[in-house]
């Protein structure tokens, strides 16, 4: 029996198209409009076909990949094939209606306080309802989705939940979000909530409580495709170039980047808790419910691991260090996008708009250096600090900004993330990289004083290589001597350089002259040799 693959990440790009990578390096791409997927296999085999029509051996992860993305997007896609549990109403449900205020919510019974701290409202018809977390960072919905069909006598309804940031929340869902904010606040004796939906007045008109509901929406059957050779068929973990990543799910949290605030936050499975970003990345705010206070850390100075309770516990500073690249990803890629849609007089300003260009690429993207070495493999690092390794062995490593974690993709497909200060199992691979990031970043002055100490060791083992030789005597004769010549430029037969010290010089000399030194003579030589060695190399360590 097969073994169906494991999702290892899932990325949701700013068009709504969305990228699974598998354990076994295998890739599933969805496009942004839902009408054409991409399957490709560990050994790149690429196959594309339409949604409506896929076969069997695909709908297992299109069914899975689908139901994460109508789990995080607004709009949400159906294929008919893959439901099969509808509820059929002679009816149409359009809307919902919400209560006038959390008091009258309360009274009624539709509004509830959970022991974790979460709260749950729903609709006037029980037909909706909305639950915000115990860290008010985050709220889910659930309702009843039309799904379009032919038959117009009945409709078909499917239950829909979907996750929503409180920063990010769609506008249909403000007006039940407010009422549970205004419950919080009064239960809780707080000022106000740290995200604020757009407020509303209680004597305005009724409309206000009414929600229409989403309807879903089938893909039309076009035909389309991801580009070859892009960031789409690259199995490894890095982030894109050129585009905006607005959720990206791991096996230990799930990263939202904001694009209206242009701040990160950070979900994570272990504990439910949320990491927020603050002063655009420069601050982090650990929320982990009303049992635990806030902490606020600077971006720098995160703890490296927090307890989740008993023996668990989460690496929270490399949560917050990828949170900060998809931050900065997601900003500089706007401010490119911005800067290439002000430019009106694109033949008079091509110069400038290209200058434009260049300094607002994110940095993960502009190559600091790059060099290929025999036998080894390519090293690339990048502005940011990062550094990606392709070894000639297949295996893979990024070196992430900060230069305190890594991952690496083994020759046999497996990943795995380590610290490099402890990276065990892929030593060999990290210590490379960690070698040639302190080469790459390294200033002028810091390389040439690298080269001058590389060329006095090497000039000490020039040294010592001749004192090898010196001490390799044949019947009382230099090798040098054996061939009956003596040629300086030849080093491969045991000739010194023409660099020779004069006391090299002398022995030499007594040798061409056929006179040998004695044993004393030659004692107090490799003496003096191996003395001024060791100094020298005491010194350079």
């Amino acid at each position: 029996m097969t073994v169906p693959p494991v999702l290892s990440r899932v990325f949701i790009s700013a068009d709504l198209s969305v990228k699974a990578v598998y354990r076994d390096n295998s890739l599933f791409l969805l496009t942004k409009d839902g009408n054409t997927f991409s399957s490709i296999d560990p050994h790149g085999n690429c196959v594309t076909q339409l949604t409506l029509y896929a076969i069997n051996r695909y709908k297992s992860k299109l069914a899975e990949v689908l139901t994460f993305r109508n789990l995080h997007v607004g709009r949400v896609l159906t294929i008919p094939s893959l439901h099969s549990n509808f509820n059929f109403l002679g009816y149409r449900i359009k809307s919902v209606r919400w209560s006038l205020s959390p008091a009258v919510a309360e009274a009624e019974g539709l509004l509830r306080f959970e022991p974790d701290g979460s709260i749950l409202l729903d609709s006037e018809e029980n037909a909706a309802r909305l639950v915000l977390h115990a860290n008010q960072n985050r709220f889910a919905v659930c309702y009843p989705l039309l799904v379009p069909s032919g038959d117009t006598a009945k409709h078909q309804y499917v239950w829909q939940t979907q996750l929503f940031a409180v920063a990010a929340a769609p506008s249909a869902w403000h007006y039940p979000l407010c009422l549970l904010q205004q419950a919080s606040a009064c239960t809780a004796k707080l000022q106000q909530p740290r995200h604020i939906v757009p407020a509303f007045q209680s004597d305005q008109p009724s409309v206000n409580r009414i929600t229409e509901l989403p309807v879903a929406v089938s893909p039309d059957g076009a035909l389309s495709a991801f580009p070859k050779q892009s960031w789409w068929h690259d199995c490894s973990h890095m982030l894109p170039q050129d585009a905006i990543v607005l959720l990206e799910w791991t096996p230990d949290a799930l990263y939202q980047y904001v694009p209206d605030t242009q701040e990160t936050a950070v979900w994570i499975h272990a504990d439910e808790s949320c990491l927020l970003s603050e002063g655009q990345g420069s601050f982090f705010r650990h929320c982990r419910g009303k049992h635990h206070a806030e902490r606020l850390y600077a971006a720098r100075a995160i703890l490296l691991h927090t307890h989740a309770g008993g023996d668990v516990e989460y690496p929270l500073a490399q949560f917050a260090e990828h949170a900060l690249a998809l931050r900065q990803l997601g900003a500089s890629t706007s401010a490119k996008a911005r800067r290439c849609a002000e430019v009106t007089e694109p033949l008079q300003d091509a110069d400038s708009c290209r200058e434009d260009d260049a300094s607002a690429l994110h940095l993960a993207s502009c190559i600091h250096e790059q060099h290929e070495v025999a036998d080894c493999g390519i090293f690339t690092a990048y502005e940011d600090g990062s550094v990606h390794v392709t070894f000639c062995d297949r295996a893979l490593l990024y070196l992430k900004p900060l230069q305190q974690y890594c991952d690496v993709i083994t020759p046999d497909g497996h990943r795995v993330s380590v610290a490099t200060a402890m990276p065990i199992g892929v030593e060999q691979y990290v210590r490379q990289a960690m070698e040639y990031a302190e080469w790459a970043f390294a200033t002028p002055v810091e390389r040439a004083a690298v080269l001058q100490k590389a060329a006095l060791i090497q000039k000490e083992l020039g040294k010592c290589h001749r004192a090898v030789v010196l001490c390799d005597w044949t019947q009382g004769r230099l090798p040098c001597m054996q061939s009956g010549s003596f040629d300086s430029r030849d080093t491969t037969k045991g000739a010194f350089p023409c660099d020779v010290q004069c006391c090299n010089y002398i022995v030499c000399s007594k040798e061409v002259s056929g006179v040998c030194p004695s044993s004393s003579e030659r004692e107090q030589l490799i003496q003096a040799l191996l003395a001024k060695s060791s100094h020298l190399l005491s010194t350079l360590s």
